[in-house]
């Protein structure tokens, strides 16, 4: 395996409608193993996040497949 085909998973807060939100952006073909490392990292964000270890609800945790909902819009295209 190359460095090119190296899989990863990237995790991102982003402001949601109720609070933080921590995006996983992974493989749609993960493993169990895979998904319980990027599950141990997004722990670790969070409560990195509280500075403690309390998951109490305020982060809300979203898991979506890499290539889900991919929509390229042409933004030269004049509008009619």
């Amino acid at each position: 395996m190359s460095a090119t085909d190296k899989r990863h998973a990237t995790l991102k807060f982003v402001e949601g409608p109720t609070g933080p939100v921590l995006s996983a952006r992974v493989p749609g073909n993960m493993s169990e193993e895979e998904f319980v490392a990027v599950s141990r990292e997004a722990f670790k964000v969070v409560a990195g996040f509280h500075h403690c270890n309390c998951l109490s609800g305020r982060v809300s945790f979203v898991v979506e497949d890499i290539y889900s909902d991919v929509i390229s819009v042409d933004l030269n295209k004049s509008v009619p």
